[in-house]
């Protein structure tokens, strides 16, 4: 069920204007914690790979998108 309600609010989130992007987003995170609580992952620890992944692959702070790798 939590992935049900992830894809619904990501779906709120899309379809949202730009004044109500925030609070969907608010929700999407609770979703995300609610799955990480069931599955028995710690916020500290979903940050901390978040993070590693974040070093070594980079982020999306400049906006950059890989399209193709030759």
């Amino acid at each position: 069920m939590l992935n049900i309600k992830l894809q619904e609010e990501l779906d709120e989130f899309i379809e949202a204007g730009e004044d109500e992007q925030i609070t969907e987003l608010a929700d999407l995170v609770e979703i995300v914690y609610a799955i990480l609580e069931h599955k028995g992952i710690s916020i500290e620890e979903f940050e901390r790979v978040r993070q590693e992944k974040k070093e070594k692959r980079g982020g999306f702070g400049d906006r950059i998108l890989l399209v193709k790798v030759k």
